[in-house]
């Protein structure tokens, strides 16, 4: 009797959780809302592990079902907006600066270093030790090789940056008034500016996928950039729904791309130079995103995580 009751109590505390209603009709399904997420403003997926930031630190979920989404565990950490998950590491941008946390064990994170940053902090990206921050200054480059001496190595100075990513020693840096910002850091202790890429200013997030980068330019749409010369992007092509808003996120991966705004769209990408929308989720948009398999997992706001469910065979 004891454990029918465990049970059913069990099952009742998952679906206060989290509101879960299957739908699949369209191409972007809704499967659920977690609004214990809190205010979700950054979101990452690593082995079956949904990682959001909120007002509070991190919230993480176990989406090995992603209909059935339960919280495992939470990281303290103050306003938090970006995240970023490597070799089981979990890098966390907020109010407070860089908090590095180790998550092998979803359920029992520790915090390993806490690192202060002054100016504001959107995003960031990790590559080998270095991480990669945008911030209001521009680029601040860290050195986290030995926990408990995480240094500032570099900045660069080029404006107001909310986007980042980071492939082979090349930056691209979204700074809304310039564009994208191309910064060598070979040397990441002497970052040192290639080009802004013409086309792209309001860009706001950057997304590299193989030899495309495509950028979220806020109140502009899209951009798609071909980077096969990391050196030298090129506009390969663009798209702008007249009534979306202000575009905060992008995710591709050659063949889709998904972009938030006040809703959440879907675009054929697979010719890059002639990307067309082909579904929407458009009762509510978000901060950012994220794709894992099937499933787009989207830090929404004041409804939390909100999860949809890519339906292939509706995409026309």
């Amino acid at each position: 009797m004891r454990n029918m009751l465990t049970l059913l109590l069990f099952g009742w505390l998952t679906l206060t959780c989290c509101s879960c209603v299957r739908h699949s009709e369209g191409t972007l399904g809704f499967v659920c809302y977690c609004k214990e997420a809190g205010v979700g403003y950054g979101v990452c997926v690593d082995k079956d592990y949904a990682y959001v930031t909120n007002n509070d630190g991190v919230v993480i979920f176990d989406v090995h079902q992603p209909e059935h989404p339960r919280k495992v565990g939470m990281i303290s950490a103050g306003l938090t907006f970006g995240i970023c998950i490597e070799n089981d590491l979990a890098y966390i941008l907020g109010g407070h600066g860089l908090v590095i946390a180790d998550v092998s064990d979803p359920a029992n994170p520790k915090k390993l270093e806490e690192y202060v940053i002054e100016e504001y902090k959107q995003r960031l990206q990790v590559e080998g030790s270095y991480v990669y921050i945008a911030s209001d200054v521009g680029l601040e480059i860290l050195s986290a090789s030995d926990f408990g001496k995480i240094t500032t190595i570099a900045q660069f100075r080029d404006g107001r940056a909310r986007g980042v990513d980071v492939c082979d020693g090349i930056v691209y840096l979204a700074v809304p008034d310039n564009g994208v910002e191309v910064i060598d850091v070979t040397d990441p202790s002497w970052p040192q500016k290639i080009a802004t890429v013409s086309g792209t200013k309001g860009a706001y997030d950057v997304h590299i996928h193989e030899e495309y980068l495509y950028v979220a330019r806020h109140r502009d749409g899209i951009a798609i950039l071909n980077i096969s010369n990391k050196k030298s992007p090129k506009l390969a092509g663009s798209f702008r729904s007249d009534d979306a808003g202000e575009v905060k996120g992008v995710w591709g991966d050659g063949k889709y791309l998904f972009v938030v705004s006040n809703r959440i769209e879907m675009l054929d990408v697979s010719d890059p130079t002639s990307p067309f929308k082909i579904g929407e989720y458009s009762r509510r948009g978000g901060h950012d995103l994220c794709v894992d398999g099937k499933f787009v997992y989207v830090a929404s706001g004041r409804k939390g995580l909100l999860i949809l469910q890519l339906n292939e065979n509706q995409a026309r």
